[in-house]
């Protein structure tokens, strides 16, 4: 019989991937989703269950008979402090009270982010699992709270984070969205000479898949990405041929005019009712003294797994 595998935010970019590779693997899916749907996934092995991130009973009964939760759900844009902390902090304590609550679940994988360690002030020290994080925005903040929620299950339940950097990938909607931008030849630098670190998506889910196989990723947080870091506007240049067109206009963008730009986003998507692109958050990640990028060597010398350059990636994203 099959096992079935819990994963949280399974409709997104991420969650797509990963519950196509966890079939491959030979498991059923079952995706948390906040609405209840008529429509039936295409694949018996997946199925789809209504739960309320706020409610640990639904939680619970949403684990009901699986042997393993992927809690990839969380709010990367918000308009305040507590979008952030009800959908990362809040979610994730209630993930986890469900899960101490649940018999014969054996893993639990939280897919953390960079953002929850901080960034690195020398470029020629990225930021390693040893570090005591110093998380500098709303976002990176909960999701720390998030990881201290996960270090409480109970022991019968084996925990791995995991902290990507910026995963990009073919229909990834952040991706699509600097690229429609690339393809009009103009580029804002909002990063200065910051460097950062990438995964490519397929890479991210090979790791989430081969961790519950490794021996020694119990108990562990792994950065998982790349080694070499780039800065933006190489990244930039990187994605333009790869889609064919001419590296962008590229103007430097002053800290008044992304806050002005972060207003404007956010007095949109207040009128529109959808999530701001742009807030206050991410032009605080935006302006920090230093570089985002991380090591992934812990985890690399563990699984010996290798990863796709940033310029093979990016041809296999368009």
């Amino acid at each position: 019989m099959k096992k079935t595998v819990l994963v949280t935010g399974g409709k997104g970019f991420i969650g797509r991937k990963l519950t196509d590779a966890l079939l491959k693997e030979g498991y059923k899916v079952r995706i948390v989703s906040r609405h209840a749907s008529s429509k039936k996934p295409l694949n018996p092995d997946v199925s789809v269950v209504a739960a309320d991130y706020q409610d640990c009973a639904s939680l619970q009964k949403a684990m009901e008979g699986c042997c393993m939760v992927y809690h990839l759900a969380a709010a990367i844009f918000g308009f305040n402090q507590e979008d952030f902390a009800k959908a990362n902090a809040r979610a994730t304590q209630n993930m986890v009270s469900a899960a101490n609550l649940t018999p014969g679940l054996e893993r639990f994988i939280y897919v953390s982010s960079l953002a929850a360690s901080g960034y690195a002030q020398d470029a020629s020290q990225p930021r390693t699992e040893d570090m005591t994080p110093q998380p500098v925005s709303d976002y990176g903040i909960t999701k720390l709270a998030g990881e201290k929620a996960v270090q409480t299950l109970k022991p019968s339940v084996k925990w791995t984070i995991v902290r990507p950097p910026i995963v990009y990938g073919k229909n990834d909607s952040g991706v699509s969205k600097i690229a429609a931008w690339v393809k009009r030849g103009l580029m804002v630098n909002t990063s200065g000479k910051g460097l950062f670190s990438f995964v490519y998506v397929e890479d991210l889910v090979k790791a989430l898949t081969d961790i519950p196989k490794i021996q020694g990723t119990e108990g562990q947080i792994f950065f998982i990405c790349e080694e070499q870091t780039y800065a933006w506007p190489l990244f930039i240049e990187k994605m333009a041929k790869a889609m064919g067109v001419k590296k962008p206009f590229m103007p430097n963008a002053p800290v008044w005019m992304l806050k002005l730009a972060a207003a404007i986003y956010c007095g949109a998507a207040r009128l529109t009712g959808a999530q701001p692109a742009l807030n206050y958050d991410k032009v605080r990640e935006a302006i920090i003294p230093g570089h985002w990028i991380c090591s992934g060597k812990k985890w690399s010398q563990l699984s010996r797994q290798q990863f796709t350059p940033l310029d093979e990636g990016l041809k296999k994203s368009f």
